[in-house]
């Protein structure tokens, strides 16, 4: 089983909305997906209760506890969204976590809490900033990219403020699922979680 965190103390920064959009591709791609709602706010779980597909799944897990049940139960990613701020429990848990992704908006106060998260993940081998609600056509884009790439790895792959992502939560569903390109942009995502797991698409294992 492998974990992927979704990691920022800054809140409103899209980790729950990249948390199910990539729960929902690896499902669509094949793989047993879970998710974990670790914030207090319940967005994740709240979407979840709105879903009327069966895949991903939303799990129990407390940070520190046996992962054995859901190895039993055969799931292969769980795909972990976390609160705000840094709660004690973060450090053990982003210690256990195959591979992290920080979700950033292109604004000053989220790039500037992108230095002390770098910081904070020196030593993990596996994670990357995601470029997140990136206003369309604008030119602050590059600049963010290049400031985070001086800090650290950044996915190619972004999530642009597109209609779709807050249209399919209304309906417990994911960008993933419709057509256009913000599903474009959640496959591309999807794609790169895999390539930052170490892993090759389900799709393609046979």
């Amino acid at each position: 089983m492998k974990i992927l965190v979704l990691h920022t103390p800054k809140g409103g920064s899209g980790k729950s909305t990249l948390a199910r959009e990539i729960a929902v591709a690896a499902s669509l791609a094949g793989r047993s997906a879970a998710l974990a709602d670790l914030d207090p706010q319940g967005t994740t779980s709240g979407w979840y209760k709105r879903r009327k597909a069966e895949a991903p799944a939303l799990v129990r897990y407390t940070p520190g506890a046996s992962l054995d049940p859901l190895r039993a139960a055969g799931v292969d990613w769980l795909v972990v969204d976390t609160p705000p701020a840094t709660p004690a429990f973060l450090p053990g848990l982003l210690a256990l976590a195959d591979a992290v992704l920080v979700p950033v908006r292109p604004t000053p106060d989220d790039l500037l809490a992108a230095a002390p998260i770098a910081r904070s993940l020196a030593k993990h081998s596996a994670w990357a900033f995601v470029l997140s609600q990136v206003p369309p056509r604008s030119r602050l884009t590059d600049g963010a990219a290049r400031q985070l790439a001086a800090l650290g790895r950044v996915a190619p792959a972004q999530m642009t403020f597109r209609a779709d992502f807050p249209a399919a939560a209304i309906a417990g569903q994911a960008a993933m699922e419709f057509t256009g390109k913000a599903a474009e942009e959640a496959a591309a995502l999807y794609a790169y979680a895999v390539q930052l797991m170490g892993e090759s698409d389900a799709t393609s294992q046979g």
